[in-house]
């Protein structure tokens, strides 16, 4: 059959179907050429601008340099950190870009330098680092080596040495813990609120405070960055440079510091440990605060173990952490990079007994002249019965009824439990009206928060109330958060047992203010900012001033009852301290304090150390705050630490040997 065409119909199909697609692929180019003059258009016309400037930042790099850091000096203006220039080995990322090649220079580098390749590689691979400046990847190389590296540059492309400027610490470890040390920003602490709005701002690879002081103002220390504008090509090679910002250095800042006192204070600390170890104890740590109780001042702070900031100054390695951080996970004790005086916190003993004599008289409780049973025990609920618990003394000799001062000097244990139980009568979550005045005070007199100190990673420390109580059986069982608040806690708590935690500092602040007449004190390290001149004094910038937290709410009279008592613990003929101080001229430099025996175990007898104190007694200039850790009882271990710095603050005698004292607890 033929089509009236003179076609088969199969024929005719197939020539329908090829123009089908003809017409099909047709539409498809002409959608495919509307699609790219469209994008042409739109980054030509609409987003020129936009790309225009994403391409400068691709062809434009800032280089910032590191400036020159202030300079941290004491009281006096010595030096206790400057900046010294390091000889040191830096590789240029752009010229050592291929893997192969950058295997090749490490390698003969660690040779010549003695450095492993992995520590090279490790600053080298430092991402924070600007990739468009050289890596210092080993510091204080030798003369000898940096020759070598000169002569034979063409086996390490890319390789220079330059001077480049590192921290310096004259005095080693003195007041390692209060300086701090400086390292590498993270990219988590370019984050926080510290560094954020800082002018100039912080970025990648600058060095920052991580620790005391050069933490705290960095942003004053660390001055403005050279700022360098590196323009390169497509392959990302320098074509030219220009300064965009001249370097400024840094402001010095002058602490409170006095150094003199400063090196006496952690000398007497090491001999007291040493002294203690001699005698069993275990004496693994402790902590010394010097303050000007009249403006909070810290005049010397001394923790141990310590550690020498210097070895930090180029950054810190896995092993160098690994040696200066806790070596058994469980027991902090050997970390030396933890500052005890701020950051420990441990149970006061006795000395938080000013504390429960203060709230005791604030709250009316008891009177200046009042006088309480001080026997071998005490019952409580006084009327016995199921629940009753008895609560000792420190020792069974019934001294009858007596005073503030005298429970003070004789370190009265059950003296306190009744003042403890007598304000958990009337003010307690259990029995009384729940007010918990007695915590109130005690946070008031400076514990349970930080105390402003201008350090980092301050500890609070704990006053425990019901409040606290709760949030610390949440989730737990057992069978005393069952039972909720107990009487017994503040019975126990009154004589700084139990949960009652503190730290030195925090109790150096709390007998400043008995001795400065009531006034609470905010603690300060920095006393000045100051800048250079060009005839080598300095001009002050900003002065930091002293700042009274609250008041205690005591009259004159109660505070001199408590500070009778204090004296008496130095001089009077039954003063847990008196054996300390036998010999030390009271009659020139009259001194009061405090000794403490803080129990952490009673299967061991396994104490803490304290001794608190202040003089001149009538004109306080200084308070002395002692805590040896394992170490005893206060009167033995404590006490004659703060003799050897009381004896080098007065110039009484320069040695620093610390003999323990006659074992009398309290």
């Amino acid at each position: 059959m033929v089509s009236n065409y003179g076609q088969p119909p199969h024929a005719s199909a197939g020539i329908d179907r090829m123009k089908l697609r003809i017409g099909v692929l047709g539409i498809l180019v002409i959608v495919a050429f509307v699609a790219l003059f469209s994008r042409l258009w739109f980054l030509q016309v609409l987003a020129s601008e936009e790309y225009e400037e994403l391409a400068q930042e691709n062809r434009v790099r800032y280089v910032y340099s590191e400036p020159s850091r202030g300079r941290i000096l004491d009281r006096h203006g010595k030096v206790l950190v400057r900046n010294r220039f390091s000889l040191s080995a830096t590789i240029n990322k752009q010229i050592v870009d291929e893997p192969r090649e950058r295997r090749v220079v490490l390698r003969r580098l660690s040779k010549v330098l003695d450095v492993p390749v992995r520590d090279l590689r490790r600053r080298l691979d430092d991402v924070t680092v600007s990739p468009y400046k050289p890596v210092a990847v080993a510091n204080d190389i030798s003369e000898n080596d940096a020759t070598y590296l000169s002569i034979h540059q063409e086996r390490f492309p890319g390789v220079a040495t330059e001077l480049l400027p590192v921290r310096h610490y004259p005095h080693r470890d003195t007041a390692a813990h209060v300086l701090g040390y400086v390292g590498e920003i993270s990219p988590d602490e370019l984050k926080q609120d510290h560094f954020k709005g800082a002018r100039p701002s912080y970025g990648p690879g600058d060095l920052v405070g991580k620790e005391g002081v050069e933490y705290y103002y960095d942003r004053f220390l660390r001055g403005k960055p050279q700022i360098e504008k590196v323009i390169v090509n497509s392959s990302s090679d320098v074509v030219t440079t220009e300064i965009q910002q001249v370097e400024d250095p840094g402001l010095d800042l002058v602490l409170s510091l006095d150094l003199g006192i400063q090196k006496v204070t952690e000398k007497a600390l090491l001999a007291g440990l040493r002294a203690a170890r001699g005698a069993d104890y275990a004496a693994p740590a402790g902590a010394v605060v010097v303050m000007d109780p009249t403006d909070g001042a810290v005049i010397a702070m001394a923790s141990y173990p310590d550690y020498d900031p210097s070895i930090l100054a180029d950054g810190l390695t896995n092993k160098e952490y690994a040696f200066l951080g806790a070596r058994t996970p469980d027991d902090p004790d050997d970390d030396a990079l933890l500052n005890r005086a701020v950051q420990i916190t441990r149970p006061p003993g006795s000395t938080f007994k000013v504390v429960t004599a203060g709230a005791a008289l604030a709250t009316g409780i008891a009177e200046t002249y009042s006088r309480f049973e001080c026997a071998g025990a005490a019952v409580y609920p006084p009327q016995g019965g199921s629940g009753s618990v008895t609560f000792h003394n420190w020792t069974s000799a019934y001294r009858g009824y007596i005073g503030f001062p005298e429970s003070l000097e004789h370190s009265c244990n059950t003296f306190y439990y009744e003042l403890g139980w007598r304000m958990e009568d009337a003010f307690g979550a259990s029995n009384g009206d729940g007010s918990e005045r007695f915590q109130k005070y005690a946070r008031r007199a400076g514990l349970g928060h930080e105390t402003g100190l201008d350090v980092r990673y301050e500890a609070d420390g704990v006053v425990p109330d019901l409040a606290w109580l709760e949030d610390y059986c949440e989730g737990i069982e057992s069978a005393g958060c069952d039972l909720g608040w107990l009487p017994g806690y503040t019975v126990n708590m009154s004589t700084g047992q139990g949960d009652m935690i503190v730290t030195p500092l925090q109790m150096a602040v709390t007998y400043g203010a008995i001795a400065n007449g009531g006034h609470v004190m905010r603690p300060r390290l920095g006393w000045e900012l100051t800048t250079p001149l060009d005839d080598g004094a300095s001009a002050s910038i900003r002065t930091f001033k002293r700042n009274v937290v609250t008041e205690l709410p005591l009259e004159d009279a109660e505070i001199a009852a408590i500070r009778q008592g204090l004296q008496a613990v130095v001089t009077g003929s039954q003063g847990t301290a008196v054996s300390a101080f036998s010999g030390f001229p009271l009659d020139r430099f009259p001194i009061a304090g405090k000794t403490g025996t803080a129990q952490l175990d009673e299967a061991t007898d396994k104490n803490d150390a304290w001794f608190i104190s202040y003089g001149p007694v009538g004109q306080p200039r200084y308070v002395v705050a002692v805590l040896v850790q394992e170490a005893g009882h206060g009167g033995t271990s404590a006490a004659p630490i703060a003799r050897q710095v009381w004896e080098g603050i007065f110039g009484v005698d320069n040695k620093t040997d610390v003999r323990l004292g006659v074992d009398a607890s309290g």
